[in-house]
């Protein structure tokens, strides 16, 4: 079948808040902005969406554009046009229940999965600040190579936030490392009724059915590593290594140029920092 190879985004940014909540709301959905530098010689940032649902105890965030693909698969198969419209940075959706975490994630055509234990050990910070009405208090906390900034919501007592981050006396409502390489800023907040989908390939773009493979983290943080290092030619063929036909590829340039195929790629900025 014919893969799809999405290396360049373009993501729309909506700078608009709302706020539907009330202290006794259990199930939420959270719309976070993440603000990035896509690689480590980025001057620019970009920006995409990103969303948090929270249900029993449990949580799952991705992005917004892999959302819409989990609602377009459940009626019909992904277009050209799907994947345009959708563009994500990394096919990754994080689904969290306390400190137990599975990450999973496409690397070209491959799909993994891994389990790990979080413990975050958060610093708090005798500061407040308000944000879209809601009074947050800071932490700090160092993970995954960077160091964080994060402004929680004891008034939303919830504690978990975008990306694996969590273990707050309530919502995170923002937090960005350091050096401002990556940023989760909440910009919609509403309760009510939701549902995790429990076919979690329904969120990505489908391979023929192709389940995840399991493997522990550190094989995986090998492998992203490894195609992270490739060529746009080393990474065409390393995603069509198992079939014979030629892959149909979504390539643009960060000006809408022809890219350079051979050209050694841009090391890539990544939430954490693995090296």
């Amino acid at each position: 079948m014919k893969k799809f190879i999405v290396l360049l985004l373009v993501i729309t940014f909506s700078p608009g808040f709302s706020r539907e909540i009330t202290p006794t709301s259990s199930d939420l959905s959270v719309s976070y902005t993440m603000i990035y530098k896509n690689h480590l010689t980025s001057k620019s940032t970009q920006t995409a969406n990103t969303t948090l649902i929270v249900k029993n105890q449990e949580s799952l965030f991705t992005f917004e554009g892999m959302m819409n693909f989990n609602q377009i698969q459940k009626e019909r198969a992904l277009t050209m046009a799907d994947l345009l419209t959708n563009k994500v940075p990394v096919h990754f959706l994080i689904k969290s229940k306390g400190d137990q975490v599975e990450h999973f994630e496409t690397i070209g055509s491959d799909s993994y999965s891994f389990k790990e234990k979080v413990n975050h050990s958060w610093k708090l910070i005798d500061r407040d600040t308000l944000i879209h009405g809601f009074v947050c208090k800071k932490a700090t906390l160092n993970y995954g190579g960077r160091e964080w900034n994060a402004w929680y919501a004891p008034e939303i007592p919830i504690s978990v936030g975008p990306y694996k981050f969590h273990g707050l006396p309530g919502l995170i409502m923002a937090i960005n490392d350091r050096e401002h390489v990556f940023s989760f800023i909440a910009n919609e907040v509403k309760k009510g009724h939701f549902v995790f989908d429990s076919k979690i390939e329904d969120y990505f773009i489908k391979d023929g059915g192709k389940p995840f493979e399991s493997i522990n983290k550190d094989d995986f943080y090998k492998i992203r590593k490894k195609f992270s290092e490739m060529t746009i030619n080393e990474k065409i063929k390393y995603s069509n290594r198992d079939e014979a036909a030629i892959p149909e590829i979504i390539v643009q340039g960060q000006q809408q140029n022809s890219p350079r195929l051979n050209t050694n790629a841009n090391k890539k900025n990544y939430i954490e920092r693995i090296e």
